[in-house]
Parts: structure tokens; sequence; C-alpha cells
């Protein structure tokens, strides 16, 4: 139980790194919405593509989980 838990941090990390970086893009488009009005499209644009790179990056999270809880810690086996 411990080895599956051990094998779920990365995944984990690499999602929360990930959906941090895109919180930072998303912090960055609104500032310049605010800043510049003629911004607004492109940001409600570029707000919208990083909030399903989020979506999808946490679907792929709960992928894996399922993999590793079923006894496929590795993904390229199946292959």
């Amino acid at each position: 139980m411990e080895n599956k838990n051990r094998k779920k941090i990365t995944p984990i990390i690499i999602t929360v790194v990930v959906i941090l970086f895109s919180l930072a893009y998303i912090a960055t488009f609104i500032c310049l919405a605010f800043n510049d009005i003629l911004a607004l499209p492109v940001a409600l644009i570029a707000i919208v593509i990083y909030l399903i790179v989020c979506v999808g990056i946490i679907a792929a999270l709960r992928e894996r989980i399922k993999e590793i809880d079923g006894g496929l810690e590795d993904a390229t086996f199946k292959y």
C-alpha cells in the first residue's frame, strides 16, 4: 500500500505545478484586461484556454491514479 501511495506523489506534484502556472497566466490576463479594455477579448480567450488545461490535467491525474490503484504502475506496460 505504501508503494502505491509513493507512486501517486509525482503525478500529484506535476498536476499542482501545472495548475499553479495556469493560474499565474490567468491572473496575468485578468490584470491585462483591467489595464487595457481593448485586450479583453484576447484575455477572455486565453483564460478559457488555461481553464481547459486545468480541467484536462485534473482528468489525466484521475486516470493515472486509477491506473496505479488498479495495479498498473507503469503506464507503458499496456503498449
